[in-house]
């Protein structure tokens, strides 16, 4: 309770955003969407818009064919407008599914799949949610976009119509040939028309829903700590952990070839390396020695069981750039790893 009385003042973290994302919710602004596909919906009735009066011409024909009993035209006009039904909706349906799930992975940058949004929500049967909900920002500003959709539609509707109502009035003495001509004429600009009042809404709409929905993803304060918890761990166990590792950095490394993991020879030098996981960072060196002295650290290793291996260039490069008790180098790295895995010592 008292977490849902805090302030959401904090910007939505990367974490809360992709989460959010899984669950479906991501700004998307449907007008844009509508209005790109009502545009492909009237490019196809435009370019279908021969057949659809050729079928309809086919009915009426059949319709007032002489000769014909009732129930052979009825049965004969039932299956013809069927079909057309058919013939016309179907890629029209299809357009408009295609095009719709096209422009909304566009409109949200990718792909989003979740069946989050289905499952039944407790909270919005809630009155008093309810009622926060409908006096919030984000619905006062759905209202207003409505209202202006349908202001806007209506006053392109009254406009043209007016501009086309003489026409419409002339064409029933002009016959039917000059019925279709006028009809489609009057259509098609109200058709675009409503289009690009969807795409002009759409445009204004996308940086409003981004706003909103970044608006709706702010985090409390007490949010943001118990989601930073989570990423780094319990902070008195890091500290810790931390404090673990730099003892382990700060000890004294234990030197000698009887602390060495593996010894390299190359001719009278010689070089002992330790690494045990958990204790040593990275490879150290515990000796190394030249003439006698290599020889005697040969010695002790095999005696000990240590292994020792001949890699006179590795050996020469650890004995002139590494002092004992250091790390071994960077460019070292990867050839001792790999005498160390083949060895079974990692």
């Amino acid at each position: 309770m008292a977490e849902e009385a805090e302030e959401k003042k904090l910007p939505a973290s990367d974490k809360k955003l992709r989460d959010a994302r899984r669950k479906g919710q991501v700004p998307q602004s449907r007008d844009l969407v509508s209005g790109f596909t009502l545009f492909a919906a009237l490019a196809y009735l435009y370019f279908a818009w021969p057949m659809l009066v050729e079928h309809v011409s086919e009915l009426v024909r059949i319709v007032t064919a002489p000769n014909s009993t009732f129930a052979e035209v009825s049965l004969q006009a039932i299956r013809h407008w069927f079909s057309t039904l058919m013939l016309i909706t179907l890629p029209l349906v299809a357009i408009v599914a295609v095009l719709t799930v096209v422009f909304g992975m566009l409109g949200t940058f990718g792909p989003v799949f979740s069946f989050e949004p289905l499952k039944p929500q407790f909270d919005h049967i809630n009155p008093a949610k309810g009622l926060q909900k409908i006096l919030s920002l984000r619905n006062v500003i759905e209202f207003t976009k409505g209202l202006a959709k349908v202001v806007l539609l209506a006053s392109l509707f009254v406009f043209i119509l007016a501009a086309w109502l003489q026409p419409l009035f002339d064409a029933p003495g002009c016959g039917a040939s000059c019925l279709e001509p006028v009809v489609q004429a009057m259509l098609t600009p109200f058709g675009i028309a409503a289009a690009l009042a969807f795409v002009a809404i759409g445009l204004i709409d996308v940086p409003i829903q981004r706003w909103l929905f970044l608006r709706d993803m702010r985090m409390t304060t007490t949010e943001y700590k118990r989601e930073h918890k989570d990423l780094e761990g319990d902070p008195l166990i890091r500290h810790e952990q931390q404090r673990q590792r730099r003892e382990a950095v700060m000890q004294p490394a234990r030197l000698g070839v009887v602390n060495a993991v593996i010894v390299f020879v190359s001719g009278d030098r010689s070089v002992a390396l330790r690494y045990i996981k958990g204790e040593t960072p990275v490879p150290t060196i515990v000796g190394k020695g030249q003439d006698r002295t290599a020889r005697e650290m040969v010695a002790q290793a095999r005696q000990a069981g240590i292994p020792v291996v001949e890699d006179p260039v590795l050996a020469e490069t650890l004995f002139a750039r590494t002092n004992v008790g250091a790390y071994i180098g960077q460019e070292v790295f990867s050839p001792v790893v790999r005498h160390l895995v083949r060895m079974g010592l990692t």
